[in-house]
């Protein structure tokens, strides 16, 4: 093991030392608007989440990279279709999924199976000029078991998050240094991510703010560790923007705040909390994920008492305020079954899964037109080409690829072509 280490090394400092990236290779920013290229930048792509892990699990098996496996070959000609199709970013899960992902790291074994496959997801993106929104996995640091069910241990959510002495942050921040540092020198890194919807777990729970067993941040405890993180990153590589993963926030986070409870927040108090959050941080990209389903935003209260909806024009409109650029990190409508009565009260015309391309099209292209309308720079859509054995048995799938639903591929084909027109920006 030891010679594989010792030549993990070798390979770590041979990526540091290649041609050193400049601002034209990375997004960037210029009058709180995208550039790529030295050019404005806007795009609808897709998340393909699963890339990184389908490798790291061929790697952990003791398969070799290469192309006689039948799983580099299948996200290999993911990239290559999304390429064809004029997407040139993806956002990924850059650790294995749960409690596995900082044990790959922290396991001097693990991480080189992680850093294998790591090399080849770059290398394959370089490959067919994919960026990569690169989610770092930051809030995973905990000591969270999966046996059978979840068993929280000594440190838990609040600890990693709250406490930047906890074990867990120091871990964290071992692993970012390691890893921002292994893979700045590589194009296919446009922007880091800190994690994946840490805001969701903030204030939620008993009095205590524990939930279903494990101790949750506050929505403050959640900005400082948004803003120490990204701080982090930023020693490692001043380069490049950061955004926070961080997705939404709950309809009734202000109130949870303030310990209140669960009553519905209007549209100032949910700006105050992207304020909180953003106004002050080292984070550059407010980042959400928008999963309204049937409706066409989040019901929120009105100062009149009367609900209302937050969509992406108020979203738009909250980020425009604190200052910092909207993107959506995760985007798409997940169907509900047919026994959902209220639902299917609210909206018949509903559609229950992606198999129906005539039901679900017209919802497909509603969420896509909201994003044009709002003209929102950066998104990506649930998902392209998930490989998970559970997403391709699900009834309801919800990935998309050129063979099984060319019809609602084309729809987010035409609409990153609309966003494009809207916001006046041509293919280099």
């Amino acid at each position: 093991m030891r010679s594989t280490l010792a030549t993990l090394t070798l390979v770590g400092c041979a990526l540091h030392a290649a041609a050193a990236v400049g601002p034209n290779d990375v997004l960037t920013l210029k009058d709180g608007r995208f550039q790529l290229g030295g050019r404005p930048f806007a795009e609808i792509s897709f998340n393909k989440f699963d890339l990184l892990w389908q490798l790291y699990d061929q790697v952990a098996a003791g398969k070799a990279l290469d192309e006689a496996n039948p799983m580099v070959v299948a996200q290999e000609k993911a990239l290559r279709d999304l390429h064809d199709m004029g997407f040139r970013t993806i956002r990924i899960f850059a650790l294995p999924w749960g409690p596995s992902g900082p044990a790959s790291y922290a396991d001097p074994a693990r991480r080189v199976h992680l850093y294998a496959a790591l090399d080849k997801v770059v290398e394959l993106c370089e490959k067919h000029q994919i960026g990569l929104i690169w989610s770092l996995g930051a809030a995973t640091f905990t000591d969270t078991r999966l046996e059978g069910k979840w068993i929280y241990g000594e440190e838990q959510q609040r600890e990693l998050v709250a406490n930047p002495d906890s074990r867990g942050r120091k871990l964290l921040y071992q692993y970012i240094d390691e890893t921002v540092a292994r893979y700045r020198d590589r194009k296919a890194v446009l922007m880091w991510e800190i994690s994946n919807e840490v805001t969701l777990a903030a204030d939620i729970g008993d009095d205590k703010k524990v939930f279903d067993g494990q101790r949750m941040p506050t929505l403050g405890d959640v900005a400082r560790f948004f803003d120490e993180v990204a701080q982090r990153i930023k020693a490692a590589d001043p380069l490049r923007l950061v955004n926070s993963g961080g997705s939404n926030m709950r309809e009734h986070q202000w109130h949870l705040w303030q310990n209140k409870g669960w009553v519905l927040d209007t549209f100032e108090d949910q700006f105050k909390c992207f304020e909180l959050l953003y106004a002050k941080s080292a984070v550059d990209v407010i980042d959400i994920h928008s999963y309204p389903n049937n409706k066409p935003g989040y019901t929120l209260a009105a100062a009149a008492g009367q609900p209302s909806l937050l969509d992406d024009k108020g979203y738009m409109a909250i980020a425009a305020r604190v200052g910092k650029p909207l993107m959506i990190g995760e985007l798409g409508l997940h169907a509900r079954p047919r026994s959902d009565t209220k639902v299917w009260g609210e909206t018949p015309n509903y559609f229950e899964s992606y198999a129906d391309a005539a039901a679900a099209r017209p919802w497909v292209e509603r969420t896509l037109a909201d994003v044009v309308e709002a003209g929102v720079q950066l998104s990506h859509w649930w998902t392209y080409q998930s490989d998970r054995p559970q997403d391709q048995s699900d009834a309801q799938r919800f990935d998309l690829t050129r063979e099984r639903n060319p019809e609602l591929l084309a729809t987010i084909v035409a609409a990153n072509v609309r966003l494009k027109a809207k916001l006046g920006i041509t293919a280099p």
